[in-house]
Formats: structure tokens, sequence, C-alpha cells
């Protein structure tokens, strides 16, 4: 049982070896967005004015425009490397637990692409002179709403593996998805800009986190299986 253990241990250091390694050899997917991010941050108030009040309004529908347009270009080809090197038949047919391989990569993939967006927002709201309260609620919904918009993204590249010219597929299986996420996530920025309840609106959001995170790897197991096999 021991030797089990620690040769899923050693398994799951040399998954995440290889997953940082990957990232930092290729850093375009971790400072493109941030680039993305800060050129729409500069240029809209130069395109609409100093009006304040309408830059409070704007600014955190920017902010979820970067991440979705981040989530769709990191996961769009997600396994495509894997897919074509053999790397996903040797996750499936090992030892170790394929639903916690794929869990991992959700989650490094969302450390990699939201998490340095979600960094920058306090300064982008001492910026903006956004309210502290404001400024809290659009990161709290970025924490919760992101890694949902992660694992739907991955989620529509394996369902997509092995078709070609799958670039145009993903966005369009993922994105209606998106909208629930975004809904809630803009009626808690806009109720607590209104000075009324959003807790609602955020509980909803954390419990469609605790919904998709856990069976993702599930999901993800059953689609790419499908793939490989057909």
């Amino acid at each position: 049982y021991k030797k089990v253990l620690y040769g899923e241990f050693v398994m799951l250091r040399k998954i995440i070896y290889k997953e940082f390694k990957s990232y930092f050899r290729n850093l375009n997917s971790v400072f493109l967005p941030l680039i993305f991010f800060f050129l729409i941050i500069s240029i809209f108030p130069l395109l609409i004015g100093p009006d304040k009040n309408l830059l409070n309004k704007i600014i955190p529908g920017i902010v979820w425009i970067t991440v979705i347009f981040t989530t769709l270009l990191s996961s769009s080809n997600f396994f495509k490397d894997e897919y074509n090197n053999g790397f996903l038949e040797t996750y499936l047919t090992s030892e170790t637990s394929i639903e916690l391989i794929l869990f991992l990569k959700i989650i490094l993939c969302w450390i990699f692409t939201c998490l340095p967006i979600i960094f920058f927002i306090p300064i982008v709201s001492i910026f903006f002179d956004i309210p502290l309260k404001n400024s809290f609620v659009i990161l709290f919904t970025l924490i919760i709403g992101s890694p949902i918009l992660v694992s739907i993204g991955i989620f529509g590249s394996s369902l997509t593996l092995g078709i070609p010219k799958n670039n145009v597929l993903v966005p369009v299986i993922t994105l209606p998805f998106y909208i629930p996420i975004l809904i809630f996530s803009a009626s808690a920025i806009e109720s607590v800009s209104s000075g009324l309840p959003y807790e609602m609106q955020l509980y909803i959001l954390m419990a469609l986190l605790c919904f998709v995170l856990p069976i993702m790897p599930y999901l993800l197991k059953y689609t790419l299986t499908l793939s490989i096999n057909n």
C-alpha cells in the first residue's frame, strides 16, 4: 500500500513538474493576457474621457472580457500536444487517478492564466479610484468565477479533440456556458454599486464552483476516453 501511494506521489510530482516546465517554456501564455489587459485598461479611458462614474461601470466588464479571452485562448488547444505525443493514453492507463491528474491540470491552468490578472485588480482599483467594497466584489467574483470558466473551456477543448481546426468550435461550445457566470457576476457588481444586497449572487457563484470543479475531472475523463478511442 505504501509503495502504491509513493508511486502515485512520484507520478503526480512528475506531472506537476512537466506542467510548470511547459508554462515557463511558453511564457507568452502568461504575459499576453496581461499585456492585452493593460492595453484595454489604458485605451478605454482615452476613448470615453475622464468620466469617473462611467469608468467605474465599465471597468468590471473590461476585466471580465479579458478573463474570457484568456480562458478561450488557453483552453482551445489544451490537450493537443499531449494527444499528439501519446501522454493522454499514458495518463488514462496509469495507476494514478486520472481524475486527480485532470484536476491538477485545471488548477495549474487557472494559476498561470487567470491568477496574474486577478493579482492586478487592486492596482486597477486604486488607479481608477474604485470604491473598496466594489473592488472587493469584483475580486471575489473573479476568484470564484474564473476557475469555472477555465474548467468549461478545457471541457470544450476535450470535446473537439482530434477534430481539425477546432479553434472555432471551442468558443462556440463554451460561450453559452459562460453566460450564467457573467450574469451573476455582473449582477453582484451592479448591486454593490447601487447599494443593494449582493450576497445571494456570490452564494450562487460559489455553489456553481462547488458543483463544476468536482465533477469536471470525471467529465473530462469520459470525453477524453471517447476522443482517443475514436
